[in-house]
């Protein structure tokens, strides 16, 4: 696959998680709550608000390391893969992810420590901590080999 087919596809997935992250703030998470912890159980009523306010507030570092991504993609797309740009980009990734897992697992934490908690609710918040620990780990190791690799490409520039 050639590189600017590649920064495409990526564009291309991208703009699907892009799509399905806001339906899932606005649409997805509020139905979800309401079926939860409205309808099947009043005794976790008070929580819908706060869990509305929480699935928004863990958005913005999604969004956010969107966006970071799109650059990567032009830079591919223009050729310049390996660049110290990109790898503070996917280090700020790699931060954003950590920031979603540390939410994540102060949201478990409250919900232990509350009492009231809905099983499904748990399992959720379970398997998102796990990607973001995952993309946390995944983007971390790919910013220091970009770097390496910028670093590589700045000295192999230099001598020819």
């Amino acid at each position: 696959m050639k590189q600017r087919e590649l920064a495409v596809w990526l564009k291309l997935i991208m703009v699907c998680c892009g799509i399905f992250g806001g339906l899932f703030c606005i649409y997805i998470a509020p139905e979800t709550a309401k079926a939860i912890l409205l309808d099947a159980d009043q005794s976790l009523a008070h929580l819908y608000t706060p869990f509305l306010i929480f699935i928004w507030v863990t958005g913005i570092p999604f969004f956010i390391s969107l966006r970071l991504g799109w650059q990567i993609c032009s830079d591919i797309y223009a050729g310049d893969a390996f660049t110290l740009p990109n790898a503070n980009r996917l280090k700020w990734i790699s931060f954003h992810a950590m920031m979603e897992g540390v939410l994540y697992i102060g949201a478990l934490v409250y919900f232990f420590t509350a009492g009231g908690y809905a099983v499904n609710a748990v399992i959720a918040m379970l398997l998102i901590l796990f990607f973001a620990i995952t993309i946390a780990v995944f983007t971390s190791m790919l910013s220091h080999l970009v770097r390496n690799a910028s670093e590589l490409k700045q000295v192999n520039d230099l001598t020819i």
